[in-house]
């Protein structure tokens, strides 16, 4: 009969790997047993011989559902990890003793063999409740102090044995999930007992091991019976690079740890781990322009074991270390701390995964696309960087004449629709080669490999699976967003998924009635055309569904702008304006026709808001469709003093909307404007004050600047006036709202000199 040693270890734990090697290495078993599923054991054994560098992961997922899955992480300190490396390295046999992931799997579509949660025994947290009667708030803490920072004595692992036994033998309850899982390590067992090995070594987490190291007192065919007839799911598995943030507890992974970064430092250097932690924390800060001397970093160790001499701790905790820092390195300052924290408590550490490993057919396809496009270069690498970045151009570029440069960028809008959000284009520079240069800025994560996986479902290329992403639009998707999917999928070269887009464009356009959807549909429909040109696309179809969408807004237009508060005009002169923009670019024939004709009648219709009235009424004269006389006229009659000083303010905004050039340029209307100003009274200043600073606020300093110099000028007197019909009002040059936008005009020059 074999002999059996089951070492409990703490998943990660870097106390329960350095004892667990000192085990093996004096044991010296020929066969070791790993709580892995046994259905990846060639990927288990791969992982031996692959050039892996941790932190990665094992994901494990269901063929036909890919979002569902399990992973499986190893950091360099996980004891399981350093078993498996050991094994490998004194040719001891490997086996993954778990149940399956494929039946795992199925489970969670069983909804009678899913764990009860509404049970009291199974919410019971036994560990936790040993780390309060020992005095700790937080169990991670009391496990790391009582077994992880302990002397490296592998006789600790049968006293984890006994404390485990006594806690499930308490009626601490196992969900059937465990049970299950627990009966198919123990049938893999007992085939490896009866092989006739010298010494047989089983890693579990520490909760399995009573139930593992008793395996006699379970009847082999009561477990059989158990696992006999459990549902299967197809499943792959595929290595992929992880990272210490991922393998944080904070992440939400179930057994994850608090401080990654620290047990790796723990791992390997242990008594003198805390030295390593400070000294690297004083060069962090040095690195980051503090005042940090070696003498610092001395006193807070020196300090740090104070504190844990004083807790009858053997060496400082990370909290010791937290504190010493605190005080010493940090001189008080949170914020100093929390920099050391990211880095020497959680971490920064990406895994790497060499080419040769298991993977999903998308994944290979994206390596073969980076490396033909030249981005391979960039995969992986961590940090902000420019694409295609020089000495001379640190913003980098892409020319899309070039064949080369258009495939980078359809290769990251194609990532962007599988919300792989690598690259984010950068807005071009004045002299930047307009159209035809994008800017990008890449910065890589490493969750970025398991989005790849998420993404396979929608297919086994790239391009496949942006193609397939993009048609499943959400049925409520509005004009906007379906435009918007259009647009990126013109720019991804998706020109199958495109065309259908366009189709549901055209129902949904047909369909609407809604003004507003109309308007924030038509100016992305109006970028993809001018877009479309400069990537050579046909987009016909687009033309002509915009010279049908137009002119039933224009129609819509002035009902949609009556009777409206000042929050929903405003939502809807914003629309409008990028509409009209858009439309006049295009130069189409509707114009005339139909969108100018709404435009007239936004200006003359009573009950339209008073901000598009003004805006209309600036449009038109913009384009000489209405004289100065005219426009001056409809100022007069906008700031008469029948109308309501919040309709004039709005009016005027409207009428001045973005730009202060139509009063320099035309002094009869500044003269209206003016002499209005100095008619309030100091009520309607209370009123309007907010109001015209923002609309004084958005022109550009030189106009301001100039307006400041009329402004300084006494007002004219009516008879100066009276070639504007303007009313009689006040000319005092002392009026209060007067002298406070000239006090904001000069304050705002200020703050731009």
């Amino acid at each position: 009969m074999s002999d059996l040693r089951v070492f409990g270890i703490r998943h990660h734990g870097p106390g329960s790997a350095r004892r667990l090697l000192q085990a093996l290495e004096q044991w010296q078993p020929d066969a070791v047993l790993i709580e892995f599923p046994a259905d990846a054991q060639s990927e288990l054994l791969q992982a031996g011989h692959l050039q892996l560098e941790p932190p990665v992961a094992l994901v494990v997922y269901d063929q036909q559902d890919i979002q569902q899955a399990y992973y499986y992480p190893f950091a360099r300190f996980s004891p399981e990890w350093q078993a498996l490396q050991w094994a490998m390295r004194e040719g001891a046999v490997v086996q993954a003793i778990d149940l399956p992931i494929t039946h795992q799997l199925a489970l969670r579509k069983r909804p009678q063999l899913q764990v009860n949660k509404t049970d009291p025994q199974l919410q019971r947290d036994p560990l936790g409740e040993m780390a309060r009667i020992a005095g700790y708030d937080d169990r991670e803490q009391w496990w790391e102090i009582t077994f992880e920072q302990t002397e490296d004595d592998f006789a600790l692992f049968d006293a984890i044995n006994e404390l485990i036994s006594a806690l499930r033998a308490e009626g601490n309850v196992s969900s059937q999930e465990t049970l299950l899982r627990e009966a198919h390590m123990r049938k893999i067992l007992r085939k490896t007992m009866k092989a006739n090995y010298e010494r047989v070594a089983v890693v579990v987490g520490a909760w399995h091991s009573p139930a593992i190291l008793n395996w006699k007192q379970h009847k082999a065919t009561t477990d059989n019976q158990a696992l006999r007839g459990l549902p299967k799911v197809k499943t792959k598995a595929a290595w992929i690079p992880w990272s210490y943030p991922r393998l944080a507890k904070q992440s939400g992974y179930g057994a994850g740890v608090h401080s990654p970064a620290w047990y790796e430092l723990s791992f390997d250097y242990q008594k003198e781990a805390s030295i390593h932690w400070m000294v690297k924390a004083a060069q962090l800060l040095r690195a980051e322009g503090m005042d940090t001397s070696p003498a610092h970093a001395q006193e807070a160790v020196r300090l740090a074991q104070t504190l844990a001499a004083l807790r009858e701790q053997r060496i400082p905790s990370l909290q010791d270390l937290r504190n010493a820092a605190l005080s010493t390195l940090c001189e008080g300052s949170e914020e100093r701390l929390q920099l050391i924290e990211q880095l020497l408590q959680l971490g920064d550490k990406v895994g790497t995964v060499p080419e040769n490993a298991t993977v999903v057919p998308l994944q290979k396809d994206l390596s073969q696309l980076l490396k033909t496009s030249r981005l391979n270069k960039y995969w992986g690498t961590t940090g902000e960087q420019w694409l295609k970045a020089t000495k001379a151009n640190p913003r980098g570029g892409l020319d899309l004449r070039t064949d080369s440069d258009l495939l980078k960028s359809q290769l990251l809008y194609q990532l962007q629709i599988l919300d792989i959000h690598w690259g984010m284009r950068q807005a071009n520079r004045a002299n930047d080669l307009g159209a035809f240069k994008e800017i990008w800025l890449l910065h890589w994560q490493p969750e970025f490999s398991l989005n790849v996986l998420e993404a396979a479902m929608w297919g086994n290329t790239v391009f496949e699976a942006a193609d397939q992403k993009l048609l499943q639009q959400d049925q409520d998707a509005n004009m906007a967003q379906l435009a918007e999917a259009v647009l990126l999928g013109l720019r991804a070269g998706l020109k199958r998924s495109v065309q259908q887009v366009i189709q549901q464009l055209q129902d949904r356009s047909a369909l609407t009635r809604d003004v507003q959807e109309l308007l924030v549909g038509l100016p992305a429909l109006i970028k993809i055309i001018q877009y479309g040109d400069a990537r050579k696309t046909d987009v016909t179809a687009l033309a002509v569904l915009v010279e049908e969408m137009a002119p039933r807004l224009a129609t819509s237009l002035p009902g949609a702008a009556m009777g409206i508060d000042e929050e929903a005009a405003q939502l809807l002169l914003r629309d409008f304006l990028a509409t009209h923009r858009g439309l006049c670019q295009l130069e189409l024939p509707l114009l005339e026709d139909h969108w100018w004709p709404a435009v007239q009648k936004l200006a003359d219709i009573p009950g339209i808001a008073s901000l598009l009235k003004g805006l209309a009424t600036r449009l038109l004269f913009d384009q000489e469709r209405i004289s100065l006389t005219d426009t001056a006229r409809r100022l007069d009659f906008a700031l008469s003093p029948g109308n309501e000083p919040l309709d004039v303010a709005n009016w005027l905004a409207g009428f001045l909307n973005g730009s202060g050039l139509l009063l320099l340029h035309h002094p009869p209307l500044w003269k209206l404007v003016d002499q209005w100003v100095a008619g309030l009274d100091m009520d309607s200043l209370q009123e309007l004050l907010p109001l015209l600073r923002r609309t004084f606020s958005s022109f550009s300093p030189i106009e301001r600047r100039r307006m400041l110099d009329l402004v300084k000028q006494p007002l004219p007197t009516e008879t100066a006036l009276a070639e504007t019909a303007s009313p009689k009002v006040s000319t005092s040059t002392a009026n209060p709202l007067r002298t406070q936008l000239l006090t904001d005009i000069e304050s705002w020059l200020k703050m731009e000199a």
